[in-house]
């Protein structure tokens, strides 16, 4: 498992480990095993890509021919040598769907095995190659296509296996390594069926405004999909927020007019809506529909940040750091201090900090930026691929905390956040000391510390190990203004990783150590 080291650039000061923060540093010990280095899938509710391929018999397959004669399509991506594909294909899962749902049974669905590693072999599938968990071919009756690197590329696929779902109107989801009755759920719900009905209005997903600033309402959209055999050409979509106990409030309707045909989309905007905290809404077509099953979706809105003009961006990178960097832009969008991808050279996993200070009440976005287009889930070889963002106010009060773990957020080339700057304080009212740092690290005998103190005050340092059990308790007592260097003899600790914290007048400091 590798270190999380701390580092420093530009104006950074300092990085502060509270609650929050132990939470990402025990986060480095939590290990996934997936087949592939990175994390990023095409997100459910996607339009497909199309492909056309030829499989192990010689029969050429196009996706979109299939979903047009009104076929459900499963898409299995994976390699011979991975072990979990293997587990998954030999449970029979697949191939009980295929012989229940396919050309011989119901004649719904199309299976397709998909080997996503051009460098696999024949001998491999057929088991007897050098990276191979198995034999592929033997009793597998839907069509297995070779050599489809291109098609995991165009699916956005990092890793073995990916299983999508996709529907006749094209729109897939990522059904993975599901039991038959979680693959049946999706196939025979309402917004998979195939069209069959004259008037079937679709509500496909939110893709309004995800957070707002200060008192500036919310510009609600939602996509509206045409699932019926008869051209859409108006319906009226209701607007609710959901309220305690699963009950809701209506706020509005608006009336869309257009002409789309079958499988076809457009972007519906509806109301403007003023929020307080995080809200959900719910938007549900109300006029005349043959289909009540598809017609409703959600999406929740974020009411901004309050926060102090000085702040301190907390960034952790992931496998992939020339990818990443940060910009705030000010409510006309000009940009008042970014870290673009490229410009620093930004170590792999490595927790970095900036001091910020924006210079004026109002709104402000902070986008954080991923060109690699996987968000902070680049894996590498570990969990410690997984990065974070954290801003805190320079008191130490944190503003946004936010994970990137496969469950959330964990896709993106760039994403913002919105804060609303409440009160201006002067950058010497917020900080007891600053420039907290200390090497070698690793350590293995002698540690040196140096910070520097804005006035006089007791002193402290502390070294937990991640248990959050205290090694060390080291009182300086009153300490003068200015700066400061200590050493610490820290060669009787036991290899393994540990929290400093620093303490100057009730004000705490951290960084993690690597003991060799």
């Amino acid at each position: 498992m590798a270190v999380v080291k701390v580092g420093y650039l530009g104006t950074s000061d300092s990085i502060q480990l509270h609650s929050s923060t132990m939470k990402h540093v025990f986060a480095s010990f939590f290990f996934v095993c997936l087949c592939q280095a990175s994390w990023a899938q095409l997100p459910d509710g996607t339009i497909s890509p199309d492909f056309t391929a030829i499989d192990l018999n010689g029969v050429e397959h196009n996706l979109y021919s299939y979903l047009d004669s009104g076929y459900q399509v499963l898409l299995d991506f994976s390699a011979t040598w991975c072990g979990p594909c293997w587990n998954y294909h030999s449970s029979g899962v697949l191939e009980e769907l295929y012989e229940t749902h396919g050309p011989n049974g119901t004649n719904e669905l199309r299976v397709f095995f998909i080997e996503g590693d051009d460098n696999t072999t024949q001998e491999d599938l057929e088991g007897t190659g050098a990276s191979t968990t198995g034999d592929w071919i033997t009793g597998t009756s839907y069509p297995i296509i070779d050599n489809g690197q291109n098609i995991f590329a165009d699916f956005e696929c990092t890793y073995y296996p990916t299983i999508y779902t996709v529907c006749p109107n094209k729109i897939l989801t990522e059904s993975g390594q599901a039991s038959i009755g979680g693959h049946e759920a999706i196939l025979n719900s309402a917004t998979c069926m195939p069209a069959s009905l004259s008037n079937d209005a679709l509500l496909m997903d939110y893709v309004g405004q995800s957070s707002t600033c200060g008192d500036n309402p919310a510009a609600l959209s939602v996509r509206l999909m045409n699932n019926g055999l008869d051209t859409l050409t108006s319906c009226t979509i209701q607007v609710s927020k959901l309220l305690p106990f699963n009950q809701t409030e209506v706020i509005g309707s608006a009336d869309w007019e257009g002409q789309l045909t079958t499988y076809d989309f457009t972007v519906v905007d509806l109301v403007d809506a003023t929020i307080d905290g995080e809200t959900i809404f719910v938007f549900e077509v109300v006029s005349e529909d043959d289909n009540e099953g598809n017609n409703s979706t959600q999406g929740t809105v974020s009411a901004s940040e309050e926060v102090a003009n000085n702040i301190e961006i907390r960034l952790k990178t992931d496998g992939a750091p020339d990818q990443l960097g940060w910009e705030i832009t000010d409510a006309s969008g000009s940009v008042i201090d970014a870290v673009l991808p490229g410009t620093l050279n930004l170590e792999a996993t490595t927790e970095y900090a900036w001091d910020v200070t924006l210079p004026d009440l109002g709104c402000y976005g902070l986008s954080l930026i991923d060109e690699g287009g996987d968000g902070l889930f680049n894996l590498a070889t570990s969990m410690d691929g997984v990065g974070f963002l954290e801003v805190s106010s320079t008191d130490g009060e944190t503003i946004l905390d936010q994970d990137f773990f496969y469950q959330e957020l964990d896709e993106f080339s760039v994403i913002t956040f919105d804060m609303e700057v409440t009160e201006v304080t002067a950058i010497q009212e917020t900080k007891a000391f600053s420039n907290f740092s200390f090497y070698p690290n690793p350590s293995s005998s002698m540690l040196t510390l140096e910070f520097e103190t804005a006035n006089a005050g007791d002193a402290r340092l502390a070294i937990r190990n991640v248990t959050g059990q205290e090694i060390v308790n080291h009182d300086w007592g009153m300490i003068a203004a200015g700066n400061h260097r200590q050493t610490l003899d820290v060669e009787f600790l036991s290899a393994g990783t540990y929290i400093v914290e620093l303490f100057v007048n009730q004000t705490s400091r951290s960084m993690i150590l690597l003991h060799q």
